[in-house]
């Protein structure tokens, strides 16, 4: 969903899940290529505590 959420700007990812919500989060889809967005995350993940991404990890089977 995040890269989605990068990718076409939070106010479509939010108007397709039907959330009632306004988001002035930009679409970056046309700058940043998807190998860009996933740097993107991976830097905001290693900033995350130790407890936090063993949480994420286990959500995500990794």
């Amino acid at each position: 969903m995040l890269k989605d959420y990068i990718r076409r700007g939070g106010q479509a990812v939010l108007n397709d899940l039907g959330v009632s919500m306004t988001s002035g989060m930009p679409a970056f889809g046309e700058l940043l290529t998807d190998s860009d967005i996933a740097a993107v995350l991976g830097f905001i993940k290693s900033t995350w505590p130790d407890r936090i991404r063993a949480i994420q990890a286990e959500r995500n089977g990794s």
